[in-house]
Order: structure tokens, then sequence, then C-alpha cells
């Protein structure tokens, strides 16, 4: 994968990581990914380090599965507005 690939890929999820954030739905998960100190928009990094920011953002979105149920996500006011514009936009 390019470097731009990359840096693509770690701004969607960042993306993800915000949209959970907001929706007060992340608590704790994305500390290591904090940590690292690397962004999207930190083009200079290099693509070892995008590629660790990326599977350290999977592990957190992955541990946010793993602790919400499907039901309880689906409570949640943020997913059932995004869901809401996902119905409209397909």
């Amino acid at each position: 994968m390019h470097k731009e690939e990359l840096v693509l890929l770690h701004l969607t999820l960042f993306h993800m990581k915000r949209f959970f954030e907001e929706a007060g739905i992340a608590n704790g998960h994305f500390r290591k990914y904090e940590e690292l100190g690397v962004q999207p928009v930190h083009i200079h990094k290099s693509k070892a380090e995008h590629k660790k920011a990326i599977i350290t953002l999977c592990k957190g979105l992955s541990d946010i599965f793993k602790d919400l149920s499907p039901e309880e996500a689906l409570k949640n006011q943020k997913v059932q507005e995004l869901l809401r514009v996902i119905a409209l936009q397909g």
C-alpha cells in the first residue's frame, strides 16, 4: 500500500474514532492510539508509524464492539441518527 493510501485509511478510522467518542461510546478504548502521537495530518510520519496507528485504531474499534452489544449500540442517539442518514441515502 502506498503511503497516501495508508494516510487515507488512517483518516477514515480516525473519523470512526471521533464518531464513537462523540456518541459517548468510547470509554478509554483509544488510549493507546493517543499515546502513539500519530494522527492522519502528520504526513511527515513514516509508513510504519501510520500502519501502527491504523492497527491501534482497529484494536480500539474492535474493543468497542466486544464491550458493546448491538442492542446497546442501537439505543445510542448518535448511532440512530447515523443509521437514519444511511437509510435515506440508500
